[in-house]
């Protein structure tokens, strides 16, 4: 591992990818000017000013795992359950307790002073409705994988058709529900990938809204009763999002005035840290400054700089419907020249590894060697497999993030030199995302978003919901099925390994590189600053100097 990871490897001691959507993507947009009324006010109402580079594309609750600023954002509308600020370390939120004695049955303990913003209080009655959402084949969610563990949905979090209650769910009473797993799974699975990802919904705001239409309704654009720390004030696309404190929220009285996000390219996060227009970026995939400019950063006197790992690597998916021949993605994986992307483009400050975890995870197969950059194999391979030089690949990278662009060229190079055509298109983020999902491509550049549980069917079972790459493999399924089911670590370790030996052959992705990222914050800001785990947490907390 190169020297930059080092610090940082005791903190990731089990870190693993499961969600993502191209979620640490970047979209080139508008810096919001410096002239706007929010930054105007900076001088008489508390407030830090974050910058990012990728938009959210939702506050919906039910779609925002599907890209990373979404995701992270939305938490200060929408509370998860549990939270955690340390790996395994899961903490109370919208929920006080999440208990289980068998690995089957959890209780769960809602907070009883958790409110929604128009005085109404939260109750078990918005967990059932949310999960009912979820769980119906007519609402558009990205949570079903999170909930696919319970006693009477499918593989894919759905209900059969014609059936409306789901099994493994008990409403005890206002405040405590029961979920009942199909087997005993591992509590830290079902804490992760449903605790920390589940945020409900008003019940009494949208019970009559039809559940196929909601995606659509105006209150998943502009959520006006939530009841997270803070409150949306507005959105203006791809410049700023501006949001206000929740003075009634159950967990304290925030005491910034107001958060405001600036979204701009990675290149305008540097002059504005610098300048002190935002007091931070948000690092962690969706506000990353370009390698060449930690030292300029780390120099400014009124910054304080620390690296953090990243919530997200780095790959680029290869489309099995348009690649069908496995010889000829194997071939374009020995095709490209890992190292050199890292080598100029991070100053080798990065770690080269096949798959979904990197070294940095308990669960990476030790025994795998990331597939060897070697162009004559790969040109021996594309001979085998007939491939016909004349055919040009479409190959869509998202805009914004600087290095990922610029790495685009270097593959195209490096294609191009083994007899492969690839043409570049570039698309806003919200654009590439939609193409990811219906699969309008033949390679695509992509952010693919880290959890500690090693499931990886989001990407690699056949119905994953993040599985771009239209990979099917019925050894794979059964394995990723096993895996989710299997309580014991050792084994899960065992069976995950197995699906790494598989993949690397089968080349449904290539993992392009993992490096941690700098985040640079100004000193005004006393409490509050990105980190890996639960940033958001403690935001209540978050003060400046006066």
């Amino acid at each position: 591992m190169k020297k930059l990871l080092q610090p940082v490897v005791a903190v990731l001691v089990s870190l693993t990818v499961m969600v993502s959507g191209c979620s640490s993507s970047g979209e080139t947009a508008k810096p919001a000017s410096t002239d706007q009324k929010p930054a105007e006010e900076k001088s008489s109402a508390k407030m830090v000013s974050i910058g990012v580079f990728n938009p959210p594309i939702s506050f919906n609750p039910l779609i925002s795992s599907r890209d990373l600023s979404s995701a992270e954002l939305g938490t200060l509308l929408f509370e998860p359950l549990i939270n955690r600020i340390e790996p395994l370390q899961f903490l109370p939120q919208l929920a006080e307790s999440f208990d289980t004695t068998d690995k089957q049955t959890y209780t769960v303990k809602l907070n009883p002073n958790a409110k929604w913003t128009d005085g109404t209080a939260v109750t078990t009655e918005d967990v059932a409705y949310t999960l009912a959402l979820i769980a119906n084949p007519k609402v558009e969610s990205t949570l079903g994988s999170s909930i696919a563990f319970l006693e009477g949905v499918g593989p894919d979090g759905k209900l059969p058709e014609g059936q409306t209650e789901i099994s493994g769910l008990k409403i005890v009473d206002a405040q405590t529900f029961e979920l009942r797993a199909k087997n005993p799974t591992d509590p830290n699975m079902i804490k992760e990938q449903f605790g920390m990802k589940f945020k409900a919904l008003p019940k009494h705001v949208l019970k009559d809204v039809k559940p196929e239409e909601l995606v659509k309704h105006p209150f998943m654009q502009n959520p006006n009763v939530t009841n997270g720390a803070f409150t949306l004030v507005k959105y203006e696309k791809d410049q700023y999002v501006e949001f206000a404190a929740n003075k009634a929220y159950y967990r304290g009285a925030p005491k910034l005035d107001k958060i405001f996000v600036k979204i701009m390219p990675g290149t305008n996060l540097v002059a504005q840290l610098q300048s002190g227009e935002i007091d931070m970026n948000y690092g962690l995939g969706i506000g990353n400054v370009p390698d060449q400019d930690y030292e300029l950063l780390g120099k400014n006197e009124n910054l304080r700089t620390k690296l953090e790992p990243q919530v997200g690597i780095q790959a680029m998916m290869l489309n099995t419907k348009t690649i069908e021949n496995g010889k000829v993605r194997q071939a374009i994986a020995h095709a490209i020249n890992r190292q050199l992307i890292v080598d100029n483009l991070m100053k080798g400050n990065a770690e080269i590894f096949d798959g979904l975890y990197p070294s940095l995870s308990a669960y990476q197969n030790k025994s795998l060697q990331p597939i060897p950059f070697d162009t004559e194999k790969a040109k021996s391979l594309l001979q085998e497999a007939g491939w016909d030089s004349n055919r040009e690949l479409t190959f869509v990278v998202p805009t914004g993030n600087q290095i990922r662009e610029q790495s685009a060229q270097i593959i195209a190079e490096n294609l191009k030199a083994v007899g492969i055509k690839a043409k570049i298109t570039k698309y806003d983020f919200a654009t590439v995302s939609q193409k990811l999902r219906k699969h309008e491509f033949d390679l695509a550049l992509s952010g693919l978003y880290m959890n500690i549980d090693p499931d990886s069917s989001a990407y690699y079972h056949s119905e994953g919901l993040s599985n771009s790459s239209a990979y099917v493999n019925p050894e794979v399924d059964k394995l990723l099925e096993q895996g989710k089911a299997e309580a014991d670590e050792k084994r899960r370790k065992e069976i995950y390994d197995q699906v790494q030996a598989i993949v690397q052959q089968d080349v449904p992705l290539l993992t392009l590189y993992y490096n941690p990222a700098l985040v640079a914050i100004n000193k005004r800001v006393i409490k509050g600053e990105p980190r890996l785990f639960g940033t958001t947490y403690d935001v209540q907390e978050w003060d400046v100097k006066e």
